[in-house]
């Protein structure tokens, strides 16, 4: 019987932790998402500031004397324009590698998961096991014979089956 509830609780344990790697890599997911779209919106942003700024150096290199959009007024509104879209695409580049590594974390913590179940269920199955072999040379009624050893592997490969046909799985 206390085999039976060891087999069981590592089952249960491996079937928790499996669980728990699929709401982290969920977890994982609608973050990534959230940093892509703030670095979506971090570089709008800059880009908005970039156009307000270089309108304003127009004005100004025209409020003093100068032809605005030629020479030198030219060549600071261009620097303006490669400054505001370096900064942009760092932005965008530093908001794609987030979303990549925590697309990563939740592959990685879906992976634990699937190896905690596959180690509960490995466990169980051991207790089973061991169980029958503890077992081996009994039978029920306490006297001699080839005892339950046997049930207690069909015990584990029935609820091997039944994780797996809850949709639990254990492989690669």
């Amino acid at each position: 019987m206390v085999e039976a509830v060891q087999a069981a609780g590592k089952i249960v344990g491996g079937v928790a932790s499996y669980e728990a790697g699929k709401y982290n890599r969920a977890a994982a997911r609608s973050e990534a998402i959230s940093a892509e779209r703030e670095g979506a919106a971090e570089e709008a942003r800059i880009r908005e500031a970039a156009r307000f700024q270089m309108g304003a150096q127009q004005a100004a290199q025209a409020e003093n004397g100068f032809q605005p959009g030629t020479g030198s007024a030219l060549d600071a509104l261009q620097e303006s324009a490669i400054n505001a879209t370096m900064d942009a695409l760092t932005a965008r580049r530093q908001a794609q590698a987030k979303a990549r590594s925590l697309r990563a974390s939740g592959a990685v913590a879906y992976a634990a998961g699937k190896n905690g179940l596959v180690q509960g269920l490995i466990g169980a199955a051991s207790t089973g096991v061991d169980w029958a072999s503890s077992r081996q040379g009994t039978s029920p009624s306490g006297g001699s014979g080839s005892g339950g050893g046997s049930s207690a592997i069909v015990v584990n490969q029935n609820a091997i089956a039944r994780a797996s046909a809850q949709g639990y799985s254990y492989g690669g």
